[in-house]
């Protein structure tokens, strides 16, 4: 079938304040060297007076902005991928990533729903147990499956396991002013994938970020939801520990990275593109 959807965006979520810092302003000249052939959108609070050269602008709600708890609620709206929706992939670049060549049609055409540096267990992030993709600061999205998370009719959590887990234990007047708790878990309105994208800053785990839900809670809701592998994430984008991701991925550098100023800044340095501020 055809579609005449573009193949991808790069879209650049944006803080509340108008001025690049010197670390921004080289992410962004590297967006703009190597990735200038494509549509290139600015996300930014519908407050904000900005422009940069080449992008266009995507404004959304004040409240949106300012935290990672106000921007994990953007990433895990369905509005935010509809207003990408003319486009296959989105490429999501804060500005604190960098590119080092195009290969975002190569990456496009590999036909994962989500990729990003993986999380590998090390000293920068010893919370990680299950080495995985990936964080979501430079992330290639497939918005056709976001969408279709978003659209599932799977339960967030079963009823019956609900009620065991919960209140079976309860003495029995316990259970019987919580049982309409059990009937309003049966009403999909109230126990599916958006319910649960709303209570995800809330996560006693620490896992609040919206990257999380995509890499461990997608194929949840969308069995077929394609992650990449440590491997290939390797290859796709370095984040904590680059010189061991360097080893990991045999000496070659990826496509990309994210956070590049917080986690050993010397690695990256030899190649940093010089030039005028953006």
């Amino acid at each position: 079938m055809n579609d005449d959807r573009k193949r991808v965006a790069v879209v650049v979520p944006m803080h509340n304040r108008s001025e690049l810092t010197p670390d921004e302003q080289i992410s962004f000249r590297h967006l703009t060297h190597y990735l200038h052939a494509y549509d290139k959108y600015l996300v930014v609070p519908e407050s904000l007076d900005l422009s940069l050269p080449g992008c266009l602008l995507k404004r959304f709600g004040n409240e949106y902005f300012g935290s990672v708890v106000a921007n994990t609620r953007l990433f895990l709206s369905e509005d935010f991928y509809l207003a990408f929706a003319e486009y296959q992939y989105i490429l999501i670049y804060h500005l604190d990533a960098l590119v080092f060549s195009d290969q975002l049609l190569a990456w496009c055409d590999m036909d994962f729903d989500y990729i990003g540096p993986p999380w590998i267990h090390c000293p920068d992030s010893p919370w990680v147990k299950e080495p995985r993709v990936g964080n979501g600061g430079l992330s290639l999205r497939k918005i056709d499956s976001f969408l279709k998370v978003f659209r599932s009719d799977v339960y967030w959590m079963d009823p019956e396991e609900y009620w065991r887990k919960q209140w079976a234990g309860m003495p029995a007047y316990l259970r019987a002013l919580n049982l309409p708790r059990k009937f309003v878990k049966r009403w999909f309105r109230f126990n599916n994938a958006r319910r649960e994208m709303a209570q995800w800053h809330l996560r006693p785990d620490g896992t609040r970020n919206e990257d999380h839900f995509w890499s461990d809670r997608a194929r949840h809701y969308f069995p077929e939801f394609k992650v990449a592998s440590v491997e290939v994430g390797l290859r796709f984008a370095f984040e904590v520990a680059p010189r061991l991701c360097y080893d990991m991925n045999h000496g070659r550098l990826p496509f990309g990275c994210h956070a590049w100023p917080r986690y050993d800044r010397s690695f990256w340095e030899p190649y940093l593109l010089e030039g005028q501020a953006a």
